[in-house]
């Protein structure tokens, strides 16, 4: 079968960083043959680095001129919709950066395209395929922890990320700087508390030298019925951090998906005995998770999260199969983030 041609829409940070890397990754199972965006010198410049021969500044203009099999649309949230169904329309499979769109009617809008079209839409919630975060659900559903009770959210985005600069896309979403890097708690969230049923609230405004930046600090709760999921989002420090929690009736599992280490802890009691049975236990799971990552980096088997979501993308063209994140997901991720960003404070305190 020959590789798939695809277009992708956008030249900014996740196309450049993320995107083309990971399409590039596949060899000949699919390569993207044009390249689209409104700064058609940028789209240039990213296009002669990948040796992509063909560049575009309209959309339509690339979906008339190209026999595209799928399209990456990398472009800001609020134009997903309208470039997915253009895309879906001239026959091509679609993969769409995360939020999948701007609320649950553009959403809908999209899927029922997709099935008058029998097209594939795919949403990157690329923190699902971190090795940590795949293995902490693997360990779940094996009953490692028990009868699943709750878990916690703990990320911190660099202030010089987004948050100090005045241009950024992501200030003028809903909810400002959370309509960026919210959606990947929501997504990560459901993967363990599904349906959420209700959800809380706080933000506060620490850094009045960025007035462009309504919050720098979030506190959430994710309600389902019968699990929650607490959420610290910060936007306020000089330090990265991505750190979750997830405990059951008979355990807990802490890791980070920076550094893909995994460690299952479990205390019966807090006898002294045990106390040092389970530190020895966790210290050496951290550093045999510590390890193979390390091992993976050295010998180039690592796979980063949006090589695995692409890679699985195309498989699952290639198969006939259901996407590695279907558009359902998307829309239970974007109709969640719609109840956060309705019960954010109208103004800062």
């Amino acid at each position: 079968m020959d590789g798939l041609r695809v277009g992708l829409i956008g030249s900014g940070f996740i196309a450049k960083q993320k995107h083309l890397p990971a399409w590039k990754k596949l060899g000949q199972k699919a390569r993207v043959v044009a390249l689209c965006g409104p700064n058609v010198a940028r789209a240039e410049e990213l296009a002669r680095v990948h040796r992509i021969s063909k560049v575009y500044g309209d959309v339509a203009q690339m979906l008339q001129a190209e026999r595209l099999d799928a399209v990456d649309i990398c472009s800001p949230p609020r134009t997903h919709a309208e470039l997915a169904v253009r895309c879906l329309e001239a026959g091509a499979h679609a993969l769409i950066e995360k939020p999948m769109a701007i609320g649950t009617e553009e959403c809908d809008r999209i899927i029922a395209t997709a099935n008058r079209t029998g097209r594939k839409i795919c949403v990157a919630h690329s923190d699902l395929f971190y090795p940590s975060f795949v293995k902490a659900r693997e360990l779940v559903k094996q009953g490692a922890i028990g009868e699943f009770r709750g878990m916690r959210i703990f990320l911190s985005t660099p202030v010089d990320y987004i948050t100090s600069k005045p241009d950024h896309w992501a200030h003028r979403l809903p909810g400002g700087v959370i309509g960026e890097t919210g959606p990947h708690v929501v997504y990560m969230t459901l993967a363990f508390v599904n349906p959420i049923r209700e959800v809380r609230v706080e933000a506060r405004k620490q850094l009045p030298e960025f007035p462009w930046s309504p919050f720098e600090d979030y506190r959430l709760e994710l309600i389902g019925e019968s699990a929650s999921c607490s959420v610290a989002l910060t936007y306020g420090t000089n330090r990265w951090a991505n750190q979750l929690d997830l405990w059951g009736s008979e355990g807990h599992i802490k890791f980070d998906l920076e550094t893909q280490t995994v460690v299952l802890h479990g205390r019966a009691d807090l006898k002294p005995l045990t106390l040092g049975r389970s530190t020895l236990a966790e210290a050496g799971q951290m550093l045999r998770s510590t390890a193979g990552t390390g091992l993976r980096y050295v010998t180039g088997t690592f796979e980063n999260t949006h090589e695995c979501l692409v890679r699985e993308f195309v498989e699952s063209i290639q198969r006939g199969a259901a996407p590695p994140v279907t558009p359902e997901e998307g829309r239970e991720a974007v109709r969640v983030m719609d109840l956060l960003v309705k019960q954010l404070p109208s103004r800062t305190s």
